[in-house]
């Protein structure tokens, strides 16, 4: 893809399949136009990923990928272009509005799942950037995507990331690969793992 008349979508293209981030100009918004073509793009991806999902993955969720990707790039942006104002951060990075669930999860952590490497390279540059703050808590809300992260990574709402059959695997998965201690001392999540295990602890994860 290369399309500069779509900034945004860029961006997202090049972060999606090389895992970069280019950012082709400072922005304030994004158009209708760049959106709708984003959610497209970020379908397809989830399509692509859900191949490999355990059992029947959640319906594609367009708003929430988009809201993914739109706080992604604007906390990269902010991480470049230090002349923000404290009143425009709430309109740069606002909260999901919507009923968060498995398929919000899912879609959002297209790109929300590089957002924890943005908020360390804030607090490298200057801890007292109140965007920080902001940002870890849509990785509160959004904890999926913070896992193996020291972004209130030891934050979980069970009743959320358990209620879906797909989504709790691929949690308890990204948990053991990323080997993130803190995920694992989480009671719920503790007691999954060790029954997921049985007698082969000492094969996936012999320090838990």
């Amino acid at each position: 893809m290369e399309n500069k008349d779509m900034p945004f979508l860029e961006t997202i293209y090049h972060l999606r399949t090389i895992e970069q981030i280019i950012l082709y100009n400072k922005m304030t918004k994004v158009s209708s136009k760049e959106e709708s073509e984003t959610i497209l793009f970020l379908e397809s991806e989830y399509e692509n990923e859900i191949l490999e999902y355990p059992g029947q993955a959640p319906d594609f969720h367009g708003e929430a990928a988009l809201w993914g990707a739109k706080t992604l790039y604007f906390a990269a942006q902010l991480v470049l272009f230090r002349d923000h104002k404290i009143e425009e951060l709430p309109v740069f990075l606002p909260e999901f509005k919507g009923k968060i669930n498995a398929q919000v999860l899912l879609s959002a952590d297209l790109c929300l799942r590089f957002l924890p490497q943005i908020i360390l390279e804030l607090k490298r540059i200057d801890p007292d950037d109140k965007s920080i703050s902001i940002l870890e808590k849509h990785m509160t809300d959004f904890s999926y995507s913070a896992i193996g992260f020291d972004v209130v990574s030891e934050v979980i709402n069970p009743d959320v990331v358990f209620s879906d059959s797909c989504l709790k695997q691929l949690y308890l998965n990204r948990v053991v690969e990323r080997k993130a201690k803190k995920n694992a001392a989480i009671e719920n999540v503790k007691t999954e793992l060790l029954t997921g295990f049985g007698d082969y602890k000492h094969v996936f994860w012999n320090e838990l």
